[in-house]
């Protein structure tokens, strides 16, 4: 922040100066550059119809020499950049030179086809065009020359460019000089506001703070007033300083009277000193007492803490007993999870053996199937070779069914021998399972002796500690007789104490008033002439 009125205004004149005067160069800027570039638009068009004129009379006088000339007459025109003619396709068919082709551009094509005329400005690299594409659009004068064209048709596009470099410099050095012109008037629009409020404001203040600086660090004459030269703001701020001046005076004036009080104040001070040593020397004899009482609370008080803290040891190791019982039953609990967890297996796997046995009898069932058919198959070949005789072939498919059904008691044979080793198997482990309850039941015995045990060394802990208690108790009473005359003692300590603050807080209220009137007379009254 500015620390000054007159840096504060100045800075205030700059600012709004500054914006002002950017404002308006900002909008004239922005103004003239719309006019002249609205204007060379203007004057472009004018020209390129000038030029499309010019070269439409060429065209009709049927010579492609003149209109060549006309071209070559406009393109020397200060500030045209290029000038082409685009043959349409009809034009081509009847005026076509070697090599001759209808235009690749883009634009000019747009322009064919859409018989309007277009403009494009562009600015690249600091260079500033305008290119103008005009269409020539046909009427009966020039169906005359391009038969092979009607009314309306499109005979050709005219391709202008025109550079406004030159423009654009002009406007630049038209905002230079507006520019400076600005900068000057910003100049001395400064220095005149600079001058009037150095003239009319900060002088006069100047004027006032020197009168009240004279008052303050001079003589201190409260008989003097500021004298007012013109009736005016500042005018009124010294009358105001005046007013003030003078109260200033009167509560001196009435500071000074105020020296006689301080007999009486220190009358005051000295009687309550007397009252307080009296009642202090009361209290030394009732506080001697009470430092008697206090010792011997201090004693009893030194004993029950030390037993306090025995008792703190015993709770504490009763307490790790306790938490050691939680572990043990917790093991405890875990052992008996695990035993059920095992019986749970043991019942599954006698399932499985069951169903092992079924299978043993499934299979048997099969193998006495097996052996039936075999029988019958033995009896059919007997009866067979009775009758055939020489033609006995029936018997080799006999003999086959044979072999096959010993195979299938063989099969079954080997599956008898699985599901039996599979039985052997579970009730192994069976028994192994068996055997692992029994060393859990072990340990789960010998948790529960340790977790009695430690039962048993808690509950003579918490004796212990009902004795300490008893004791702690009966210290108790006795402190508590002392201190019933302790409490007594202390209420007449606060009798007087009562008594003794009031006249403390008279004598501190006394003190302060004496305090101020003192440094208010010594340091200020003697300064100032009233």
């Amino acid at each position: 922040m500015l620390p000054s009125v007159r840096s504060r205004i100045i800075f205030t004149i700059l600012f709004f100066a500054a914006l002002a005067i950017g404002s308006l160069y900002t909008y004239i800027s922005y103004t003239f550059n719309n006019f002249s570039n609205k204007t060379a638009k203007q004057s472009l068009t004018m020209l390129s119809q000038s030029i499309f004129q010019t070269v439409t009379q060429g065209m009709l006088a049927g010579d492609p020499q003149v209109v060549q000339e006309t071209l070559e007459r406009a393109r020397k025109i200060q500030g045209i950049e290029s000038l082409d003619v685009s043959k349409s396709e009809l034009v081509l068919e009847i005026y076509k030179k070697d090599g001759e082709t209808f235009t690749a551009t883009p634009m000019v094509r747009d322009v064919f086809a859409s018989k309007e005329p277009k403009t494009i400005e562009k600015t690249q690299n600091n260079h500033h065009t305008i290119q103008l594409l005009n269409p020539m659009i046909a009427d009966k004068s020039c169906i005359s020359c391009h038969y092979n064209a009607k009314d309306g048709d499109i005979l050709g596009v005219m391709n202008l460019v025109v550079s406004l470099d030159s423009n654009d410099k002009e406007i630049n050095d038209t905002k230079i000089v507006l520019l400076i012109t600005l900068a000057v008037a910003f100049i001395a629009f400064v220095i005149i506001m600079s001058i009037f409020f150095s003239k009319e404001v900060i002088a006069p203040l100047d004027e006032l703070r020197s009168r009240i600086r004279a008052l303050v660090d001079g003589d201190k004459d409260l008989t003097k007033r500021i004298e007012v030269v013109r009736e005016n703001e500042f005018a009124q701020s010294a009358y105001a300083v005046n007013d003030f001046v003078s109260s200033i005076q009167d509560t001196i004036n009435d500071v000074k009277s105020l020296g006689s009080k301080n007999v009486s104040i220190a009358n005051t001070i000295t009687n309550a000193s007397s009252f307080i040593n009296k009642s202090i020397e009361e209290e030394s004899v009732i506080v001697s007492h009470t430092t008697e009482k206090s010792r011997s609370i201090k004693e009893i008080l030194d004993l029950s803490i030390e037993m306090a803290k025995e008792t703190q040891q015993r709770v504490s190791q009763a307490n790790a007993n306790l938490e050691s019982s939680k572990e043990a039953l917790g093991e405890l609990v875990s052992e008996v999870e695990v035993f059920i967890e095992v019986e749970h297996e043991l019942s599954d796997q006698l399932i499985h053996l069951k169903q092992d046995a079924d299978q043993v009898k499934s299979v048997l069932v099969v193998i006495k199937d097996i052996a039936e058919q075999t029988n019958l198959l033995a009896l059919n070949a007997a009866i067979e070779a009775a009758r055939a005789g020489e033609h006995g072939r029936g018997f080799a498919v006999v003999a086959d069914e044979v072999r096959k059904l010993a195979e299938r008691t063989q099969k079954s044979l080997t599956e008898i021998e699985i599901s039996v080793s599979t039985i052997v198997q579970s009730i192994n482990d069976v028994s192994d399972k068996m055997n692992e309850n029994a060393q859990g039941m072990q340990r789960l015995t010998s948790i529960s002796q340790d977790v009695e045990q430690k039962v048993n060394e808690t509950s003579l802990e918490m004796q212990h500690s009902i004795e300490v208690a008893v004791k702690s108790v009966e210290d108790s009473k006795i402190m508590v007789k002392h201190t019933d005359e302790i409490i007594n003692q202390i209420a007449e300590i606060n009798a007087h104490s009562s008594s003794n603050k009031e006249k403390v807080i008279s004598i501190e209220n006394d003190s302060k008033n004496l305090l101020e009137v003192a440094h208010l007379l010594d340091s200020r009254i003697n300064e100032f002439k009233s």
